[in-house]
């Protein structure tokens, strides 16, 4: 139980950390999320939404920064490489066999015409 409000306590102080007029300025839905505990940081787009002169009140620490996931990056990157290079084996073997059919019918339709 002492875990539990020691949790709640600390969820609590995220939103206490900011002015009132701040906290009036947020939306409804980023309040009852921060005092429930759901997220301890305010999303960037909610922060990109508030004046000027509210976004320069609300501590850095609370602000929740996007950020890049540099190895998912580099994997599809890899992934994307090796999708294109296994189209473009595909074609490639696609056309080859269809220029030794179309030489193997050639080669015989040769034949067959010197044949006559």
């Amino acid at each position: 139980m002492q875990l539990g409000i020691r949790l709640v306590a600390w969820f609590q102080s995220t939103i206490e950390e900011l002015p009132p007029d701040v906290v009036e300025q947020l939306p409804d839905d980023v309040v009852t999320d921060l005092r429930d505990g759901i997220i301890d940081k305010i999303p960037e787009d909610v922060i990109e939404r508030l004046p000027e002169s509210v976004q320069d009140r609300v501590p850095d620490s609370l602000i929740e920064f996007t950020s890049a996931n540099t190895g998912f990056a580099a994997f599809l990157a890899v992934v994307g490489v090796l999708a294109i290079a296994g189209f473009v084996w595909g074609v490639a073997k696609s056309a080859v066999k269809a220029a030794v059919l179309s030489g193997v019918v050639a080669a015989a339709a040769w034949y067959l015409f010197f044949q006559q």
